[in-house]
């Protein structure tokens, strides 16, 4: 879940409000979002985001206002079952049942020890870390709060004690599990935690700053992805061109490679209409593996910057979803359609996963 950077972003340029945060944290059946799913209230009644497909929100507006003016958290079940008024009053009949706590934040909350909470949590986001919170439940209230990186690292003001310390092995076993969201019982500790990854947004190196590739920077940055552009042509490479792009490099692709070490687990997409550039490119990654590459074109022509009929399972060659995409516009929606498929590949483990626990 990428939301919470978001979220953080928005409470930051308003500061001086109370907020409320809505979160997604257990699922009967079918619903429309899935557990870590968030959703943001401020005190001058504006909200950002949905955790259903408009069955909920109206009545967590209602909710969230006693739950700053209280500065008390809540936590409601909704019975989205029911299909009559006998359930929470909507009568949706959506098949499922889902508990939402509701918990007072803002960018001014301190910790225990007088700190901020969550400036060193943004700050984490922007550097391209995942943030993993660990959180004490007793009954159906949600305590103690703990931050850490995906290697077990204490984040921001959060303060090393006895129970973080313990905590650590079990944050690190959490990611390498791929798990985004889990209740787990301790039993040094004999209390119940509940971990939940947070993702900072997806970096994407694009190469090339083609008109092709217009479409293409607008619809990643709208879906949480940060475009990194490269291209040794200046009058293309630069913000009045590609305004939702993040970073520019005005540089030959052998240049920026030899002198820029690219994030992990980051994304590629190779663009630039040159073959010799792309055979350039692509020679690199094959020996620097990124999550996902993509080459624009057929695959016959990969075939020949490969110099082989064979192209590793792993390059996506032609890029894209099929389907039967033409023109710039549609390529591109073909090409986010892959890319979101491939980032949500956690998110179906984890499903998969629940589904075979429950069947058990």
């Amino acid at each position: 879940m990428k939301e919470l950077y978001k979220y953080l972003t928005i409470m930051k340029q308003h500061s001086n409000q109370t907020c409320a945060m809505a979160t997604v944290i257990e699922v009967e059946g079918s619903a429309y979002r899935h557990e870590g799913a968030k959703m943001l209230f401020l005190e001058d009644g504006r909200s950002f985001g949905l955790i259903s497909g408009g069955c909920l929100e109206e009545d967590l507006q209602i909710r969230a206002t006693d739950v700053m003016r209280l500065n008390r958290p809540e936590t409601i079940v909704y019975d989205l079952q029911a299909e009559d008024d006998l359930g929470w009053g909507q009568g949706a009949g959506c098949n499922g049942k889902i508990n939402v706590l509701l918990e007072p934040i803002s960018w001014g909350e301190m910790d225990e020890y007088g700190n901020l909470i969550w400036p060193g949590v943004h700050e984490a986001f922007k550097m391209g870390e995942n943030v993993i919170t660990v959180r004490e439940v007793v009954g159906h209230q949600i305590k103690n709060r703990f931050f850490f990186t995906t290697n077990g690292e204490i984040i921001g003001s959060s303060q090393p004690n006895h129970c973080s310390d313990l905590l650590r092995k079990d944050v690190v076993q959490f990611f390498q599990q791929n798990r985004i969201f889990d209740y787990q019982f301790h039993l040094e500790l004999n209390t119940q935690y509940l971990f939940e990854l947070h993702e900072a947004k997806d970096v994407i190196y694009i190469f090339g700053a083609g008109t092709d590739v217009e479409p293409v920077v607008k619809r990643l940055a709208e879906f949480d992805f940060l475009p990194v552009l490269i291209d040794p042509k200046e009058s293309r490479c630069q913000p009045s061109v590609f305004p939702d792009a993040t970073q520019y490099y005005p540089e030959h692709p052998e240049t920026f490679l030899a002198n820029h070490k690219l994030r992990d687990q980051s994304y590629v997409l190779i663009m630039t209409h040159s073959f010799e550039r792309d055979q350039l490119i692509l020679s690199y990654f094959l020996k620097h593996q990124p999550k996902y590459l993509g080459i624009l074109g057929p695959k016959r022509r990969t075939e020949r910057l490969l110099g082989s009929t064979f192209v590793p399972e792993w390059v996506h060659s032609p890029i894209g979803m099929e389907i039967d995409a033409e023109g710039a516009e549609e390529i591109s929606l073909s090409i986010l359609a892959e890319l979101i498929k491939v980032r949500n590949e956690k998110r179906m483990l984890n499903k998969r996963r629940k589904k075979a626990q429950q069947i058990r």
